[in-house]
């Protein structure tokens, strides 16, 4: 038979060629990882729309810390506008200990070294958008403050509160009265979700193929930020490697 008539006759007959077939069964697969990627963030939602019960017995876990206004402020006639504030940006912190310290090596060492705990910041979205919903007064309080970071490697500006001395920390129990409702089948199928992505590494064909996974982009950030030549300054380096040629 001549090659055109079999041409034909294949198109004719509507036979799908080598190539559409391998085409159509990669469409259809990566259509069933969109699906896939839409149910594990469906099945996310569930989870963490499901309602708080209340415990029985409520136990201490730990100890919390926090900002409260000093008491000679309270007695001033601005006690309740900076009581307002603080209620917009103030941070918790929790902790093991009531001291709120972490070990640390340090020149062979194992010292004591307290936690750092600051008032919230407002990058320059949040400031624009006024999603703390400061008022006028409450925004002349605020000083603009740009900040080289390390991290990203570029000058990060956010808006910081000018009169921290007003605060002070107050440490109190950390008592849990309630808990949060646990769905035995929700809980199965997300972890069944996650396996199979996991063990057949199809984390960056979900995420090429527009439905992104944000639990891949932090990986990826995580594997970034953790190479060593990248952190670590440029003269450290270069006296490393010379350590290690003339020694």
């Amino acid at each position: 038979m001549d090659n055109s008539l079999f041409d034909d006759y294949i198109q004719c007959s509507r036979l799908k060629k080598k190539r559409r077939k391998k085409r159509l069964v990669k469409e259809d697969f990566e259509k069933h990882l969109v699906q896939l990627s839409k149910r594990k963030h469906a099945i996310y939602l569930a989870i963490k729309e499901l309602p708080l019960i209340a415990l029985k017995e409520p136990y201490q876990k730990g100890w919390v810390r926090f900002f409260v206004v000093r008491k000679d402020v309270l007695r001033s006639d601005e006690a309740m506008f900076y009581l307002n504030v603080l209620e917009k940006i103030n941070t918790f912190q929790f902790s093991n200990q009531k001291t709120f310290t972490s070990r640390k090596k340090r020149f062979g060492k194992k010292t004591e070294n307290p936690k750092e705990q600051f008032l919230a910041k407002i990058n320059v979205s949040e400031w624009n958008t006024n999603k703390f919903e400061l008022t006028d007064k409450e925004k002349s309080c605020f000083t603009r403050i740009e900040k080289w970071s390390d991290r990203c490697r570029c000058f990060k500006t956010y808006y910081q509160f000018t009169e921290s001395w007003r605060f002070v920390f107050k440490i109190e129990p950390n008592i849990i009265t309630h808990q949060k409702a646990v769905d035995a089948v929700l809980e199965s199928e997300l972890r069944l979700i996650e396996n199979y992505i996991q063990n057949r590494d199809l984390g960056y064909k979900i995420y090429k193929s527009g439905n992104r996974d944000a639990s891949y982009y932090y990986s990826l950030e995580k594997l970034k930020n953790n190479n060593q030549i990248n952190t670590k300054n440029l003269n450290t380096i270069y006296e490393a490697y010379l350590e290690e040629k003339y020694t």
